[in-house]
């Protein structure tokens, strides 16, 4: 009889060490759970910030390239917002491309030499709260970005030099 208590206390405290390390690999998976939601969390916002400058910088550069000539490339404003001006000539007929910033957005209007641009007809490229395009001397222009967290980038680039083939 005695035997038999002690068998049945030998497997409650069997059962109750089971239970007990089963609760503890449960709150541990709980925890490694909550910290890598925390983890992409984050990567995923500094993907965010990084690609609205990126994508914007490179658009930026690539259709500075694209148009790498004294005579095509030029600041002007659209609707009040400092806006970088490439032209394109397509079948005789010369085109503006306008990059600008509206409403938080960097913006491509893509319009005939005579038409007026409007800033509301623009594609939108990146989101963005600043866009500043400086003429400098020897055919430089200093383009300054900022997204909305506050991150800026800022690009020197020059034209005059290419032989526009991209």
């Amino acid at each position: 009889m005695n035997l038999n208590r002690s068998s049945s206390r030998s497997h409650s405290v069997c059962r109750l060490f089971t239970v007990v390390l089963l609760g503890l690999f449960l709150i541990f998976l709980l925890v490694m759970l909550l910290f890598s939601a925390q983890a992409y969390r984050t990567a995923t916002k500094g993907t965010q910030q990084n690609n609205n400058l990126y994508t914007a910088s490179s658009y930026i550069s690539v259709k500075f390239h694209q148009h790498d000539s004294s005579q095509s490339i030029f600041t002007d404003t659209v609707d009040g917002s400092p806006a970088l001006c490439m032209t394109d000539t397509v079948n005789d007929q010369q085109y503006i491309t306008y990059i600008y910033l509206k409403e938080q957005h960097l913006k491509e209007l893509f319009t005939a030499a005579g038409n007026t641009p409007s800033a509301q007809m623009g594609t939108n490229i990146a989101s963005l709260s600043d866009f500043q395009i400086q003429q400098e001397t020897d055919g430089f222009y200093r383009i300054t970005l900022k997204d909305p967290d506050g991150n800026t980038s800022s690009l020197l680039l020059h034209s005059g030099f290419g032989n526009n083939s991209f």
